[in-house]
């Protein structure tokens, strides 16, 4: 939604500089930490410290050569696989990796402030295999910490959706940490059941080839890094089955309508009400390349402001209609252009999203995204890439008209972001992103 000024156009551009890291050592000792802040952040990162020894616990190798270490050019992340260890910790059901992105972005035109901030994020991921670990075949356990420090604008130029979905969430207000953490079960070849505090804008990176990245990786913008539904929160308390058969793949999502996002999740669960999503995703082969297609259906029965009603927004008795049952569906689309024969990593391909609600309950009426992204198509830069994105989301008439009575003038939002990712060595990744 754009509120108009006397100039609601905007232009944002965005540099990040993100490194593939083990030991984050002390990076945040001159971050200005009041005390709630700081008590939020010790008590995740006791949570995650919790997980920590199982790292530790699991592996037991003798300290590698240094004659043995790859040179800063050609290690694939910054410690060079945990000095070496990292083979034995995976062969032992043990999986961590990390990341540090620092942001530095500012508003070329619109109606916000012209300046530019900084402001930057740790990401800490723990996976275990439980069949490798010693408990048993199938199981894993999986947590994904947050940290978000310094403050940039996140919804610029009279724009509401956030520019910058890295640096919003889990928060865009100074320093904050959160965590995810659930567990999975592998059942035969064919099921899979998830359960605990899931991270949503993780599942749709890990189930996307050319959009995605959690607005660290790819785009920026949160419209292509996770698009929005209404029902469906960034953080979520619930479980996921997923089915895979030879002509498709059904998902199952049962989960509280609530975003826990900087909450345990087991407060108050299911409290206002239950949300269910069913999916299918379907492969095809045009012309001998590779494509997905995702058909989603989600419903809440979660009670919220019914935006129909004209005085949503004013003072009145009784207060605003509430309106049970929020509905949305979807259709989405990967198809790939082209693949490197001799790297399958490297391809191009386009992607889209159509998503339509009642638009009653849910200020999302419809949106809809489009665009092309994948491997540089610069020679010699192998491990660049490229993203190009346009997007629409049509607000809900009746917000509209609610804020008309206030005397603001509400648009639809649309947008369009570019962005470049240059990998001087594999473990550094420089991007710079514009979005009009």
């Amino acid at each position: 939604m754009t509120m108009d000024n006397k100039n609601s156009s905007r232009g944002y551009i965005g540099l990040c500089c993100g490194s593939s890291v083990a030991i984050l050592g002390r990076c945040m000792e001159k971050l200005p930490l009041s005390p709630r802040r700081l008590m939020t952040a010790a008590a995740v990162g006791f949570a995650f410290s919790l997980l920590a020894p199982i790292a530790s616990a699991a592996v037991d190798v003798p300290r590698p050569d240094r004659s043995e270490f790859q040179s800063l050019a050609e290690r694939s992340t910054l410690t060079d696989d945990w000095m070496g260890a990292g083979p034995s910790m995976r062969d032992r059901g043990v999986y961590i990796k990390g990341s540090l992105t620092q942001f530095y972005q500012g508003l070329l035109a619109g109606s916000s402030k012209h300046q530019w901030d900084r402001a930057g994020k740790v990401d800490a991921f723990l996976d275990v295999d439980g069949g490798k670990f010693g408990l048993w075949q199938g199981f894993g356990i999986h947590s994904h910490m947050e940290l978000n420090y310094g403050r940039v604008l996140t919804s610029n130029g009279g724009a509401v959706l956030p520019v910058n979905t890295a640096s919003t969430l889990p928060s865009s207000d100074s320093t904050l940490a959160d965590m995810s953490l659930y567990v999975s079960q592998q059942l035969g070849d064919s099921v899979t059941v998830l359960f605990g505090k899931i991270n949503t804008i993780d599942l749709y990176a890990t189930g996307r080839e050319f959009s995605g990245g959690r607005g660290v990786e790819l785009f920026h913008h949160l419209m292509l890094s996770a698009p929005v539904t209404g029902v469906t929160p960034p953080m979520l308390l619930g479980g996921i089955a997923s089915l895979k058969t030879d002509a498709a793949k059904f998902t199952l999502m049962i989960y509280d309508p609530q975003n826990q996002t900087r909450r345990t999740g087991f407060e108050r669960p299911f409290g206002t009400g239950v949300a269910i999503n069913g999916s299918m995703q379907i492969d095809s082969n045009f012309f001998g390349r590779a494509g997905k297609h995702f058909f989603s259906a989600a419903y809440s029965t979660e009670d919220k402001a019914d935006l129909s009603d004209p005085y949503l927004l004013l003072p009145t008795t009784p207060p605003p209609a509430k309106k049970n049952g929020t509905p949305f569906v979807s259709y989405a689309f990967e198809q790939t252009l082209w693949r490197d024969a001799a790297d399958p990593k490297r391809a191009v391909g386009v992607f889209g999203q159509l998503g339509v609600s009642d638009g009653d309950a849910n200020p999302f009426a419809w949106s809809a995204m489009v665009g092309i992204g994948g491997a540089s198509p610069i020679p010699g830069r192998i491990h660049d890439r490229f993203g190009i994105g346009v997007f629409h989301v049509g607000y809900s008439n009746g917000v509209k008209k609610a804020l008309g009575l206030l005397g603001v003038r509400a648009r639809d939002e649309r947008g369009v972001e570019i962005f470049y990712n240059y990998l001087p060595v594999p473990w550094l990744r420089a991007t710079a992103d514009a979005q009009f």
